[in-house]
């Protein structure tokens, strides 16, 4: 009888060993997701969802990670980092390890908040502020660091017939913006410029109107534009009103539909930093675009493929992981080194900063195209 008991005891743990096992094994992954996708600046938030969402998916179709499906949890930061401090809160509660967010540089105080305060592994998308370059910490991003654009902005002034310009730039994303400016200001006499115009404005205040008579005042030959698409889009149509022929520059946070659908024939002849290749030809980007096509009905622009960007390296992070927990995944994000994206290899230093190429469009009835300059 005793052996019989023995046996059936020993049957029973295994079972519920087994069943423990599997439990585990087979449980969902949960990633947390933040964006701003209601107000101000939402479309950039909406598009690096969708991408986020298209790459879920996409994992889930094909056996998840390692079999086990993700959850994606969706929150609106809003784009105001006081509310994100309640999503941090939230992660917590609900034992979320990993989150792919926020979406502009403005946000860099809620990624001080995150590590600060949690355990919590973060990529970002879009996220290109330098206050977040070479530090070791928990923050991950696909997007190269935003001085990158101000060195493509003196190149292209360079080569210009006319070195003379203005620049202005939107201080309520200075962590974006600004160090772009900065760069651009401090660099640009020893690359033969003019600096005649040089204005920070703050978008949520401005009377764009009025800025717009500065800028044409200054009668500089060359614009840069340091904005969001809906923003910039409103300074060339005020220029354009003003009678302006300056040529327009704008930085890569403007690379959205707002810029396009709300400059019309003022942002005509704008060069704007790329930061993705319109031109690609990639089997995997070109299988990204059917389906972003298909599912959403328009092509995909930067956004859309770091949103996908972000989850598909957190996949092969975990893939190769010796474990699940957050200190073994950073550690394989950073041994991975490189990383195929959809159009190109990203590189990634030990700091989980990236290197990836820029591109220079030139806005054409009403699309971007790509620069060959």
């Amino acid at each position: 009888m005793t052996r019989k008991l023995t046996i059936a005891f020993m049957i029973i743990v295994i079972a519920l060993g087994a069943a423990f096992t599997y439990k585990y094994t087979h449980r969902p992954i949960y990633i947390g997701f933040g964006a701003g996708l209601s107000g101000q600046w939402s479309q950039l938030g909406v598009q690096v969802r969708n991408g986020f969402l298209q790459a879920v998916d996409e994992i889930n179709e094909n056996d998840g990670v390692n079999g086990r499906k993700i959850v994606p949890v969706i929150f609106d930061d809003k784009n105001d980092n006081e509310y994100a401090k309640t999503i941090v809160e939230d992660l917590k509660e609900r034992n979320i390890d990993y989150f792919v967010g926020f979406a502009i540089s403005a946000m860099t105080p809620s990624i001080e908040t995150f590590m600060e305060n949690s355990e919590v592994l973060v990529i970002s998308p879009t996220m290109s502020t330098n206050l977040l370059t070479g530090r070791d910490d928990n923050f991950f991003r696909v997007c190269n660091a935003s001085a990158n654009e101000a060195y493509t902005f003196l190149k292209i002034l360079s080569n210009e017939a006319y070195r003379d310009f203005a620049i202005v730039y939107d201080i309520s994303n200075r962590q974006y913006t600004g160090p772009t400016h900065d760069i651009i200001i401090d660099k640009h006499e020893t690359n033969g410029l003019d600096l005649i115009y040089d204005e920070a404005f703050d978008s949520h205040k401005v009377d764009f109107e009025q800025l717009a008579a500065r800028i044409h005042s200054s009668r500089a030959r060359n614009v840069i534009i340091l904005a969001s698409g809906v923003d910039t889009a409103e300074i060339a149509q005020q220029l354009k009103l003003k009678g302006s022929t300056a040529q327009l520059y704008a930085n890569a946070w403007a690379t959205t539909q707002d810029l396009l659908v709300n400059g019309g024939k003022a942002v005509e002849n704008m060069r704007v930093i790329g930061l993705y290749d319109i031109s690609s030809n990639t089997s995997a980007y070109l299988a990204f675009e059917e389906a972003m096509i298909r599912r959403y009905g328009n092509k995909p622009t930067f956004p859309q493929i770091f949103g996908y960007e972000s989850v598909r390296l957190l996949k092969e992070a975990m893939e190769t992981a010796d474990s699940m927990d957050v200190a073994s995944v950073k550690k394989a994000i950073v041994g991975i080194g490189s990383f195929e994206g959809l159009q190109q290899t990203i590189e990634i230093d030990k700091y989980g900063d990236v290197k990836r190429g820029n591109f220079i469009y030139e806005v054409k009835n009403g699309a971007f195209t790509s620069l060959k300059k």
